[in-house]
């Protein structure tokens, strides 16, 4: 009896020593946290009076956001919101969210993608009481063509449309046909999307899509030969400038939605950057002898909610 206690008492010992030689596992270095202040706009601020929320995240050294992002009420540092970005100024943010109203009850929750919220989607008002959200679609811009002079002609040999879209649109779908000439294309602008806009949990996205897909359905002939062109998609007024006062040319970082070259046939959806009520489409006709006629047009998805 007493070898077997010592046996075990050896056991003991070799298993505890086995365990103190065992190297141990490589300590996680997260970044520090930084605490940012904002103010009502959420603009950042370092006036103490001005601080409306705060925000907590830690940051990589090249300033990218590592781990959860959440953001505070301040001063009672009740939570705000919460989730992964993308990138910051301006928020992307990403994967699953939640934000939060001032007392302490659900604002909103739901999936992000690239900044896109998607069809789990769900917000609340400050009662607890459910949003409901319906879509419609309208033409933000009929059927509509211009004749483009030549690249070498004495007239100018660019076009810019304006497009208004009306409050709580939350995306477009264009289409846009370029071809030499001066035979303008023709489609229909109606859609039909009677069964998907009566399911809103379909998503802006899906909605976005759809009408893309019934739009490019339509048959518009192709043109005899692919006409030269470039064309861009802006919501800043200044890039739209530059545009008409230089041979066609947009230069600021981060101003088009859309460039394209040598593309004389597109139809797409497209998500708008929140509160969007105007953008443009700028052609240019790269062809150094001939005309080109470009028609265009554009749907809106209207989002309302109550």
């Amino acid at each position: 009896m007493v070898k077997l206690y010592f046996l075990q008492f050896l056991l003991l010992i070799s298993t505890v020593t086995a365990l103190a030689q065992r190297p141990k596992p490589a300590a996680v270095s997260l970044p520090p946290a930084d605490t940012v202040y904002f103010d009502r706009d959420w603009e950042r601020t370092e006036t103490l009076e001005e601080v409306a929320y705060a925000r907590i995240a830690r940051h990589d050294a090249a300033g990218k956001t590592v781990g959860t992002v959440r953001d505070y009420f301040y001063p009672s540092w009740q939570k705000q919101w919460e989730g992964k970005m993308v990138k910051e100024h301006p928020d992307v943010p990403s994967g699953l969210c939640t934000g939060w109203h001032e007392n302490g009850k659900l604002s909103f929750r739901g999936t992000y993608v690239n900044g896109a919220q998607q069809s789990d989607f769900r917000s609340w008002h400050e009662d607890g009481r459910e949003i409901k959200c319906t879509y419609a679609v309208e033409d933000a811009l009929p059927l509509s063509s211009a004749e483009i002079h030549c690249s070498n002609c004495m007239h100018l040999s660019r076009k810019v449309f304006e497009i208004d879209v009306p409050e709580g649109t939350v995306g477009i779908v264009y289409k846009l046909d370029i071809r030499d000439g001066h035979q303008p294309a023709s489609w229909s602008t109606a859609l039909s999307m009677a069964a998907a806009l009566s399911n809103p949990a379909t998503g802006t996205v899906a909605l976005l899509s759809m009408a893309a897909s019934t739009l490019s359905k339509q048959d518009t002939k192709p043109p005899t030969t692919s006409t030269k062109c470039h064309w861009y998609i802006t919501t800043s007024p200044a890039a739209m400038q530059q545009f008409l006062a230089t041979k066609g040319s947009i230069t600021i970082p981060n101003s088009c939605l859309r460039m394209e070259t040598n593309t004389p046939q597109e139809t797409r959806p497209m998500s708008l950057p929140p509160g969007t009520r105007r953008f443009f489409v700028c052609v240019n006709n790269d062809n150094y002898t001939t005309d080109a006629t470009a028609t265009l047009s554009v749907t809106a998805l209207v989002k309302a909610c109550n």
